[in-house]
């Protein structure tokens, strides 16, 4: 109890911690939290922070009536709140500070006072401690809001994954978020319910999860609330829901589907609870749970393992958790980079789980040898377990795979880790220098170096750490001010604006990210000197002797800065400004000795293209050659080789093309010019400057730049294959179509399934997903033909077109799927040709008319248990039909919806068809009369074809509409 009150008496009053946070810090239950506050009538973080932030936003609306809600909270942000526009607006409402009293106004001109508005209000978010919201959890993060944020009250949901994964985690950040964007009160309930612990006994879970009313068993001598109750308007995470057993499951039926629950030996009357769930498992919940269940919990969200991460994220979690184990200990924490090592390549087959609690034992061992050590605790190899020690022993530290970020030593300073204080960019990137080079400091210290040895291995650090800066995406990506995501003041862009005309004075490349890059660097000197702190260099003179034009352009630089503020600098701030100066400026000599990045279009869109891309990196680090649209393929080659022979490419060519008729290109130029060269197909603009970047500001290799294109998956490589099947004297690319009804659904599943499988043969293979119901669909695939090797057709339906081998969705996603794929490279199959007649498929017994279809759910489900009970598919069926559907409807002439399900489902084809009595809501887009639910094989293409046709026939369309005979509906369609 002490503890908490602790906490709360010495938070940011301007930040006061919420019970969750209170609770995570102090590694507590909030509820604890909750019940400490209450009992000492501390009041909520919101309530705890209002007067302060009532007086705030009073003097500041006071001062400018005018001043619109989007201001106001940046000048508070600016002022130490972390704050949401939507919560400055709710108190503004709450206390009676509307815009007819204040005059606010919603829209006005950036002010020209002291600073210069630079950033958008970022609003609270909840996911912001989650690590790989920008990478491989940005999709499951999205899905999270949406089911959060899905009107009237959510979705609920389902977060599948292996032990570990962060299942809760994103559970508790789904709470956060609702919290934080308003979307739930702050003292709404998040209650936690593992379903492990009653899975043997229905009756017991029963009393826990809905309450007992006195007498309902022997020893029940009172009423108790259950946990849905206390749920009530919040969220309660079921957690492990696969081992609840099918009574379990069916007893949330009524909760799910209105609301409404009976406690234990309750039997007269309902109660009403309005609670979102959660549920987590680490089962497959298709096979795992029943299939009702399973369909009243619409959204499913799968967290990938540690191993389906990227390291860079495995990274930041290992950083994360020993900076919480710092806090934890009030101590500074060193980190050697073998330990670094060894935590980023052991086996965690516990993924996040066990990486949390082998750091706390690494910790608290490397405590035990620290105790008496008054403020840092150094944690090496020995602190490890030997399993974890196994890691470092296996690991390269030096290895490509480690290239996106630094394993080497690391420092941590708990004065820092003061949550709520947000950066331009993050602190691997781009934040000041000084931190950086503090830390790094009491690193080398701790390891005894001599003067020589640490001036020497602070200057390789201090080189590596500019390469990042130089490097970093934010600076070419955050070319305006209004783009910059922080403040900087008006004074600093007046002092920039002077140095960088003298700069470009002295260079004729200037890498635009120097602006920012150096903005930030001095306005943080500034502040610096004027708080009474050192600014120290112990390499000055070996920057010195290296950089020496760099060194006294710098002198120059200092002036121009001390002139403008009155502020003297030390001469060791000269060799910091030497470096952003040597990093981010280029001679004509330096640009040679790069790889040169050619675009090759057919017309002037590869020149312009190339002035766009130079002027915005500030560097001539393209060159655009026009082809002209009457030369033939080899004459365009030709005169290309001829442009290339004029330009110095020592380290080789990379050739941005437009069409696949210059994909030979690069073989020619190794073959004649005797260059290296490689060469890139559909060359657009941001393709053109990630290659430019890649090789003149970040000064990477052919190899390396190909290797850093591939890794996103819109650049489609050429020359760079391992495999060169059905590969023409026209240089065609392979192609693989995946087809399905609508385009969208599983034929965009089978292309994210099959490049996944191709990339690890490296293979010169691009994926297409095509639409069935294209009325030009043969027209399409021509135009495919002309420009590919087509090597099969995936999907759903066998469209038997010129003998390209089909393969079903079944045996794509099947274990040896991709193989099934690889052998039809050079071979042709035999198309099935089994044709059924409409009038075999269409049965009276699966025709409703007039039927009253009170939602698409219902309808769908009366369709298919007829489809069911007749024997024509099985019972997971269903399940296939409304993943379909989640995937995206389709929908005929706005009227005719045609649900369908896979066909591995189906026992014996057939069509089941609803003639609704008045249009219901499909999808919130299409009022739709008439419901065609498929049940068809791979090998129905006719019957679909011939089916379509007729329903896309108005006459045809308007009598099916109207009639009241199920024997006029079979003759109509078949």
């Amino acid at each position: 109890m002490d503890k908490i009150l602790r906490e709360i008496q010495r938070e940011d009053k301007k930040n006061p911690y919420t019970d969750q946070e209170l609770a995570e810090m102090l590694n507590v239950a909030r509820s604890e939290v909750i019940s400490v506050r209450k009992k000492n009538n501390i009041l909520d973080s919101r309530e705890r922070r209002k007067k302060i932030l009532i007086k705030d936003i009073s003097k500041i609306v006071s001062e400018n009536p005018q001043m619109s809600e989007r201001k106001i909270t940046e000048i508070l942000i600016e002022n130490g709140y972390n704050i949401s526009r939507s919560a400055v607006s709710k108190l503004l409402k709450e206390e009676n500070l509307n815009q007819s009293k204040i005059g606010i106004k919603d829209k006005e001109p950036a002010s020209s006072g002291k600073y210069v508005k630079v950033s958008k209000v970022v609003e609270e978010d909840g996911f912001e401690e989650l690590i790989g919201i920008k990478g491989s959890l940005k999709e499951k993060v999205n899905l999270a809001k949406s089911a959060i944020m899905y009107p009237p009250n959510g979705l609920h949901t389902i977060i599948y994954g292996e032990t570990g994964v962060g299942k809760s985690e994103l559970a508790t950040c789904m709470y956060k978020y609702a919290i934080k964007n308003n979307i739930k009160e702050e003292n709404s309930p998040f209650i936690v319910f593992n379903c492990a612990d009653y899975a043997e006994n229905p009756n017991l879970l029963i009393a826990q999860l809905f309450g007992v009313v006195k007498g309902a068993y022997t020893g029940a001598d009172a009423n108790r609330e259950g946990l849905v109750e206390q749920a009530n308007n919040g969220i309660l995470f079921l957690d492990e829901i696969h081992r609840l057993p099918a009574a379990g499951q069916e007893i949330l039926f009524s909760l799910i589907d209105r609301g409404e629950f009976r406690r234990l030996g309750e039997s007269s009357s309902n109660r009403k609870a309005n609670v979102l769930i959660i549920s987590a498992t680490t089962e497959n919940p298709d096979s795992n749970l029943l299939q009702t269940f399973r369909r009243r919990i619409p959204m499913v969200i799968n967290l990938p393992n540690m191993s389906e991460r990227p390291k860079s994220e495995r990274y930041e979690i290992i950083i994360k958790f020993f900076e919480r184990e710092a806090k934890r200990v009030n101590k500074n924490f060193i980190i050697t980079k073998e330990v670094m090592c060894a935590l980023m390549n052991y086996k965690c087959t516990g993924n996040i789980g066990q990486l949390k609690s082998d750091i706390q034992v690494t910790c608290a061992r490397a405590f035990s040898k620290s105790i008496f050590s008054s403020d840092k605790v150094i944690i090496d190899l020995d602190s490890l377990r030997d399993y974890i020690k196994s890691g470092y022993y296996d690991c390269n530290c030096k290895n490509e795979k480690y290239s996106e970020f630094s394993v080497e030593d690391i420092y941590i300073d708990i004065s820092e880790l003061v949550s709520g204080k947000n950066r331009i960019l993050s602190d691997n990137e781009i934040s000041e220098i000084y931190n950086y080079a503090e830390k790094e400091l009491k690193v080398l210290e701790s390891k005894c170096f001599s003067e020589e040895e640490l001036k020497n291995a602070f200057i390789e650090k201090l080189d590596k750490k500019f390469n990042a800066i130089k490097n970093n995406k934010n600076l070419s990506d955050r070319r305006s001010r209004i783009d910059w995501g922080g403040q900087l003041k008006e004074s600093t862009l007046e002092i920039m604006d002077k140095v960088i005309v003298f700069i470009k004075e002295q260079f004729k490349h200037v890498n635009q990210g120097l602006y920012l890059a150096l903005a930030i660097h001095i306005e943080h000197a500034i502040g610096r000197i004027k708080d009474g702190k050192t600014i120290i260099n112990p390499s000055l003179d070996k920057i010195k002797a290296s950089m020496p034009m760099e060194y006294e352009l710098s002198r120059y630089i200092m002036g121009i800065v001390e002139d403008l503020t009155q502020v003297t600098f030390p001469e060791d701030e000269l060799g910091y400004l030497a470096y952003y100066i040597n990093k981010f400026c280029y001679n004509e000599e330096s640009i040679k000795d790069k790889v040169k990045v050619v675009i090759v279009t057919h017309g002037k869109v590869g020149i312009e293209m190339s002035k766009v891309v130079n002027h915005i990196l500030g560097i001539e680090c393209t060159l655009g050659i026009e082809i002209a649209l009457t030369d033939s393929p080899s004459e365009g080659i030709e005169h290309v080789l001829e442009e290339l022979q004029k330009i110095e490419a020592r380290k080789g060519i990379l050739v941005l093309i437009d069409m696949g008729s210059l994909v030979i290109l690069g073989d020619e130029v190794e073959k004649r010019l005797g260059i290296r060269c490689k060469t890139v197909n559909r060359v657009d603009t941001l393709l053109a400057m990630e290659a430019g970047k890649l090789a003149t500001i970040e000064g990477k290799s052919l190899d390396g730049i190909i290797a850093d294109l591939k890794k996103n998956k819109n650049y489609a490589m050429i020359n760079t294959n391992k495999f060169s099947y059905r590969k023409n004297e026209y240089g065609k690319k392979n192609v693989i179509i995946t087809l399905c009804l609508s385009g969208v659904g599983t034929a965009l599943n089978l292309k994210e399934h099959i490049e996944k499988q191709i990339k690890e043969y490296d293979t010169l293979i691009e994926v297409k997903p095509v639409a069935f119901l294209n009325n030009n669909l043969e027209e399409e695939l021509n135009d495919i033909e002309a420009e590919y090797n087509i090597i099969a057709i995936c999907g759903t339906i066998d469209i038997d077109y010129k003998n390209v081998p089909f393969i079903s969705y079944n045996e794509v996603l099947g274990k040896n799927g991709i193989n099934k794929v690889l052998e039809h490279l050079n071979s042709k199959q035999p198309a099935l040709n089994i044709e059924n007649q409409l009038n075999n498929l269409i049965h009276e017994d699966l025709i409703l008319y007039n039927f009253e279809g009170i939602s698409k759910e219902y309808i769908i489900d009366t369709l298919v248990s007829k489809l069911e009970e007749g024997g024509y598919v099985d019972s997971k069926y269903i399940l296939s039909v409304y993943k379909r559907e989640a995937m995206g409807s389709v929908v005929m002439a706005s009227k005719v919806a045609v649900p369908h399900g896979l066909p591995e489902n189906v026992i014996k084809p057939a069509i089941a068809i609803a003639r609704l009595n008045k249009p219901i809501v499909w999808d919130n887009k299409f009022m739709v009369d008439l419901v065609v639910l498929l049940a068809l094989k791979e090998n129905n293409k006719k019957e679909i074809r011939s089916l379509f046709s007729k329903i896309n026939d108005q006459h045809t369309l308007e009598v099916l509409l109207n009639t009241e005979d199920k024997n006029e509906i079979k003759e109509l369609l078949s």
